[in-house]
């Protein structure tokens, strides 16, 4: 299988058996271009995760095809991130591209994927703005806030089981840490009896906490998205009696809110490979390579890759290439080392069932250690989680 260029910058398949073209190199190769801010140090991690895929797909000699990585720096900014899309997807051997930015540039990147008819995967940013990607050529490689911290509600309703959860709705984002509010309320995720505290962007925390510390033994879950707001409230409730648990997401994940949150619960969508049992081989990849432990999202990134390159391998040859693509990535579910991937057949949103990439961890001595993976938590072998 290969991919070639035809008139009018149509792209299509070539099935693997067909000769090559004069001067063509018999094993055909593609690109994988990679989108994100070059100062942004999970930007490094993508890149260091999806070099290792590559590196490790073309010494397999029973492989189909080449792949190359290609990156681009978007400079943090929704412009910067499409234009950088349409220069990697002007590219004759690119075949598919990975988003690496946060939730503000990646809602501007599918558009101009769509226009330019390429598959883009996204990694990293889980905003509600790209719940809905039918209609794009776009696949989100994680479940996005709709769904909530998946992590901590399952420790909630596996290990802490509490009478009752407060949930801690911060304003300065409402709409998106209203999603957060919505599952745990509206669509019942949380065991138990629920209730919903919100607390103005202009306004503190203390007031919340002392109502809160009347029932010690109440959860917490906080749904906002700013770590020097988690931080507050992390500081307001350790100067009351609570006693409960107390959980959040990891857009809080900051040197300000893990300076507050000793014994805080996190859901990350990323994982500690150098913890995580089933990572292992690439960590030590990892470290060969790098001399360090890997960092946050290099083992999304290397999942990423290989994905796409499982997606090139079993592409027919029938159709144009780049909606093939994204057609036979949607096919059937795929294993990875970080989750299993599978779509839903209607709406194309990711499927957050089993080994949906959900990652639990607590915080201590100001780190976020790794607990377990969601599909773990609650279990014997996983211990308190």
């Amino acid at each position: 299988m290969g991919v070639t260029a035809a008139a009018a910058g149509t792209w299509w398949l070539w099935p693997r058996d067909t000769p090559a073209r004069p001067g063509a190199s018999a094993r055909p190769r593609y690109a994988v271009g990679l989108i994100g801010h070059r100062t942004d140090s999970v930007f490094t991690s993508h890149e260091r995760g999806a070099r290792l895929a590559v590196d490790a797909h073309n010494r397999d000699p029973r492989r189909a095809f080449d792949l190359a990585l290609r990156t681009a720096d978007d400079g943090g900014s929704a412009e910067g991130s499409a234009r950088a899309a349409a220069r990697l997807a002007a590219g004759r051997d690119m075949a598919v591209l990975i988003a690496a930015g946060t939730n503000s540039p990646v809602p501007e990147t599918v558009p101009a994927c769509t226009r330019a008819r390429i598959t883009l995967l996204i990694t990293r940013a889980d905003t509600h703005r790209l719940s809905s990607l039918n209609t794009t050529t776009s696949l989100l490689l994680r479940s996005t806030g709709t769904v909530g911290p998946a992590a901590v509600l399952r420790y909630l309703n596996r290990v802490v089981k509490p009478a009752r959860t407060v949930i801690v709705h911060d304003l300065t984002d409402a709409e998106e840490s209203a999603e957060t509010v919505r599952i745990a309320t509206v669509y019942g995720k949380v065991d138990g009896e629920t209730a919903v505290e919100e607390v103005a962007a202009d306004e503190g925390f203390t007031d919340v906490s002392r109502r809160i510390a009347e029932r010690p033994e109440d959860a917490v879950l906080f749904a906002g998205l700013r770590p020097g707001r988690a931080a507050s409230l992390a500081r307001a409730l350790r100067s009351t009696r609570h006693r409960g648990a107390r959980v959040t997401g990891e857009h809080v994940l900051g040197d300000r809110f893990l300076a507050e949150a000793e014994g805080w619960m996190v859901s990350a969508a990323w994982t500690d490979a150098d913890a995580d049992p089933l990572t292992k081989a690439f960590a030590a990849s990892y470290r060969r390579r790098h001399r360090r432990a890997p960092t946050p999202w290099a083992a999304e990134a290397y999942d990423a890759v290989r994905f796409a390159a499982h997606g090139l391998a079993s592409a027919d040859g029938e159709g144009e290439g780049r909606p093939a693509l994204r057609a036979e990535l949607l096919r059937r579910p795929w294993q990875g080392i970080t989750r299993r991937v599978a779509f839903d057949p209607g709406g194309h949103f990711f499927e957050a069932n089993d080994d949906a990439g959900a990652f639990l961890y607590r915080v201590t001595g100001r780190t976020a250690r790794f607990v377990a993976r969601w599909d773990d938590i609650g279990r014997e072998a996983g211990g308190e989680a």
